[in-house]
């Protein structure tokens, strides 16, 4: 059946009303993430969490015991989106010091799963794995689900082997982080600085 003008024009807006909805939500997680009452300028929002030995006994599988992430945004040259970034910071309950990870994650986007909302999702593109990040309905948390990331000691981001691969277990495989302060995240910016300086 041949369509007619009116209904391939009626169709192309319901296809624009829908992505126009999408970006919409996009933007709304970008304020909601950081906020903040624009989403125009570049931005980081600190999350942590810490487990106490009570929660870490009734949760014998768990071999966190302490995370947290600095999540960043800003809008790159000749993009109209947000890239998301995230640093990482993991305390394990079996291995001594501090263990850090950083991944450039792109522009968030809504979830293939009905309901699920906006996602940030942090994966290389050629495994399975990575990093997926999710805002809590009252945006005072976020939820971080691990498969599968490489880490590293914080003090020696370049000592290639002393990295690890994380590979999440039932314990270990979904958390949830709560905003806190920015100051709080300050230790991932100096495992930042000292990357830096080492690759220099």
């Amino acid at each position: 059946m041949r369509q007619t003008p009116l209904l391939v024009a009626a169709w192309l807006s319901v296809l624009a009303s829908a992505a126009f909805a999408q970006d919409s939500k996009v933007d709304d997680f970008a304020r909601r993430m950081f906020a903040t009452k624009s989403d125009d300028t570049s931005a980081s929002a600190c999350f942590v969490r810490s487990y106490d030995p009570a929660h870490l006994a009734r949760h014998r599988k768990q071999t966190v015991s302490a995370m947290k992430m600095l999540v960043s945004a800003e809008k790159v040259e000749d993009q109209t989106w947000l890239s998301y970034s995230y640093d990482l910071g993991i305390k394990f309950r079996d291995r001594n010091g501090d263990y850090a990870a950083k991944f450039f994650c792109g522009e968030a986007r809504m979830s293939d799963v009905r309901r699920e909302g906006v996602r940030i999702y942090c994966h290389d593109g050629c495994e399975g794995g990575g990093v997926e990040v999710a805002l809590s309905p009252d945006a005072k948390s976020i939820i971080v689900k691990v498969e599968d990331v490489v880490v590293w000691p914080a003090d020696r981001p370049q000592d290639m082997d002393a990295q690890f691969d994380f590979k999440t277990g039932v314990g270990d495989r979904v958390f949830r982080l709560d905003r806190v302060d920015m100051e709080n995240c300050n230790s991932l910016k100096k495992s930042e600085e000292v990357a830096a300086n080492e690759a220099e």
